[in-house]
């Protein structure tokens, strides 16, 4: 028995990397609010929701294909870089 779904669009299954940038977006969150709340190692703090920050900045370019040697929707808009695309 086969069911047939109406519509050209496909369902987009659940990736690990979306998994993981939600979970960083939510322990970012969590250390935004530990720095409003706590008001003491400020610094350290900082620090590491920057680190974060980075994370899911990278894994974000990676999903989308900007990134040297990632496949995604906007692959094709970025410039080839010699020895690390493939």
């Amino acid at each position: 028995m086969d069911i047939e779904i109406g519509g050209d669009a496909e369902a987009r299954p659940w990736h690990c990397a979306t998994m993981l940038l939600l979970a960083l977006l939510l322990v970012l969150l969590a250390v935004l609010v530990a720095m409003i709340v706590l008001r003491r190692w400020t610094g350290r703090l900082a620090s590491l929701a920057t680190l974060i920050a980075g994370a899911i900045m990278a894994l974000w370019l990676a999903e989308v294909g900007l990134l040297p040697g990632s496949k995604g929707p906007l692959t094709a808009n970025r410039p080839l870089v010699p020895g690390l695309d493939r």
